[in-house]
């Protein structure tokens, strides 16, 4: 090891113990993650097993629409965790209460539409539903009302976590994670080998969201943290939500979620759900590998908002200077790894029989983990200081480019066009506009810092 390598891992190592929240955040989130890998593990060859290929390309698009769903209170989700970050700088707890239940009446409201017009959807779809698409109309039914139920659940418990993490408890946040996952990991392998198909797995979702609704209640209990309905207080909060600040935030949860979700629907509706299938077992540890990366610079957004809110400029900039150079390494490092020996690895998950022979796209999976992690820290330094339109700009750009060559190449490429498209997308000019992010974040931190 170089001198100047121990010297910066010192430096890191120092910085961790003198940080000993933020490491507990870390630690717990990468907890999650390893968990979530191990029940990937476990999971998807008992799809395969008890679902098969279709089937379980069926269950990816559920949850896949479900995921994409989140867009109409991504903006909510966002505007809380910044107000109530602000609350929590300034000891504003009676604030706190207001946008809490502000928050949650919209949460909750906005799960409860979207889950009767689903319910109203499958009624209708009776009687027309292709014996062909690979389930019947029952187990669809049943499949789309445990749905249904469980999307208002986990919109409530979201919330929930989105108020501990602003508030300082991201740990606690991460633990009610890692049990919403244990329990559902555990019910979904007793119901699949009872034969309870689709419906089995929904129920095993919404088990994971409920218990980790109520443990969720007595964690906030315990932090004093409990939501009061919105008087004038939380009408300041819902006009900073549906303002300037708040259509921010809108157009960029909307972009996010095309981001990560576009892929699957447009290969369902292009190719059906076999093929949504191979690219899933491509996909899914990269992507997973991907997110556990973007827990690290995900879980300084707390710290961020307070700094910003007590105009802490230049430890704003050496976090920043020093955690993209850590984080751009990473990338590369995950990059290699993946293209070199993903292939193997996806042999041994799901076995040779389900594995897609497709060595060159782990190659282009590589690198679009390497694009995706790199742009992750600034996005969230602009995100997090409320520099939401570059932000925006450049996320729309990435999305738009993304979304057009997936269709130009679909016909030639099939389930590689997701994966080109976004090496382009980046080769292209948006790994730039996300560069320029870190000059536009160096600007806004050597002055005031508090505001649009």
């Amino acid at each position: 090891m170089t001198g100047a390598a121990e010297a910066s891992l010192r430096a890191l190592w120092s910085r961790l113990v003198n940080n000993p929240d933020y490491t507990r955040s870390v630690v717990t989130s990468y907890g999650s993650v390893a968990l979530n890998v191990l029940v990937q593990l476990v999971l998807v060859p008992l799809y395969l097993a008890y679902l098969g290929k279709h089937q379980f390309g069926i269950l990816m698009i559920v949850l896949g629409a479900i995921n994409y769903l989140n867009i109409g209170v991504a903006w909510a989700s966002s505007g809380t965790q910044r107000i109530i970050g602000e609350m929590v700088a300034v000891g504003d707890h009676d604030g706190l209460a207001e946008a809490y239940g502000m928050s949650k009446l919209l949460f909750v409201g906005y799960a409860l539409v979207i889950a009767g017009l689903a319910l109203g959807g499958v009624s209708l779809a009776q009687g027309v539903v292709d014996p062909a698409a690979g389930i019947a109309y029952e187990a669809l039914f049943d499949t789309v009302a445990i749905a249904s139920v469980y999307f208002v659940v986990a919109f409530d418990f979201n919330l929930d976590r989105v108020v501990l993490v602003a508030s300082g408890h991201q740990a606690k946040a991460n633990v009610l994670a890692i049990l919403n996952q244990a329990v559902f990991a555990v019910v979904a392998i007793l119901l699949l080998r009872q034969g309870y198909g689709l419906p089995g797995v929904m129920t095993a979702f919404l088990c994971g969201a409920a218990v980790a609704r109520g443990v969720s209640w007595w964690a906030l209990s315990r932090q004093g943290i409990r939501w009061r309905w919105p008087g004038g207080r939380g009408r300041q909060v819902l006009k900073r939500l549906v303002g300037h600040m708040g259509l921010g935030y809108a157009v960029y949860g909307g972009l996010i979620m095309t981001l990560l979700q576009a892929d699957v629907l447009i290969l369902g509706w292009l190719g059906g759900a076999k093929l949504v299938a191979d690219f899933v077992l491509i996909w899914k540890i990269a992507d997973v590998g991907m997110q556990a990366l973007w827990r690290i610079p995900e879980s300084l957004q707390p710290y961020i908002v307070q700094m910003d809110v007590r105009n802490e400029g230049e430890r704003l900039r050496r976090i920043y200077r020093q955690g993209q150079a850590w984080m751009t390494g990473i990338a590369a490092v995950a990059a290699v790894g993946y293209a070199a020996f993903g292939p193997t690895v996806v042999r041994l998950w799901v076995g040779a029989e389900n594995a897609p022979d497709a060595p060159w796209a782990f190659v282009l999976a590589g690198g679009a983990i390497f694009w995706l992690v790199s742009a992750r820290l600034p996005a969230i330094f602009a995100f997090s200081l409320l520099r939401l339109r570059p932000l925006n700009i450049a996320i729309a750009t990435e999305v738009a480019a993304k979304i057009a060559l997936l269709l130009v190449l679909f016909p030639v490429a099939g389930y590689y066009s997701p994966l080109i498209a976004v090496n382009a997308a980046h080769l292209g000019g948006v790994a730039i506009l996300y560069r320029r992010l870190v000059r536009q974040v160096r600007e806004r931190t050597s002055g005031r810092m508090v505001g649009p």
